[in-house]
């Protein structure tokens, strides 16, 4: 028992000394906060024109921005054209896929057939050249009709919409 009380002093001699917080500390941050607190009061108070100048200066460029340019019947023009150039870029992209087909079908006609004598020299059967390729589907006009509805119905939905 004597060495425990021996061990509890030499502990307690070893503790390392602390200072409590003082009221005076706690009264120096609560007059800091305040004083920050009436900085900010007093910088907000004397903007409040400033900032509503600012407020419509934005709201302005804001209505600007989602005024159309166009009148209705501009806008009425502008979609039946955007309709004409979506027909007249479907028709092409149609007629370009059409003239590759015709290639392919004329190239693969063109090629010779490997001659059967060929064949004998080697030994071995010729493998076959492989399948066709496939051709894509052609749009058929009913696909491209109801294409074309569609849009001239979105158009319609959007002129109605501006007026």
């Amino acid at each position: 028992m004597a060495q425990d009380s021996e061990n509890r002093v030499s502990s307690a001699g070893d503790a390392i000394p602390m200072k409590k917080t003082g009221t005076v500390t706690y009264v120096a941050i609560g007059v800091g906060v305040l004083a920050i607190g009436a900085i900010v009061a007093v910088s907000t108070g004397k903007s409040d024109a400033e900032a509503e100048q600012k407020a419509a200066a934005i709201k302005a460029q804001v209505e600007k921005k989602h005024t159309p340019g166009m009148s209705a019947e501009e806008q009425r023009e502008h979609m039946k054209m955007t309709a004409r150039a979506f027909e007249r870029a479907d028709a092409e992209a149609a007629a370009k896929k059409a003239e590759a087909e015709r290639q392919k079908a004329a190239a693969a006609q063109a090629e010779p057939e490997p001659e059967p004598q060929a064949q004998a020299h080697n030994g071995a059967p010729a493998a076959p050249a492989g399948p066709p390729p496939e051709a894509k589907p052609k749009v058929s006009q009913k696909a491209a009709k109801k294409q074309m509805d569609s849009l001239d119905s979105m158009g319609s939905d959007i002129a109605g919409a501006l007026k």
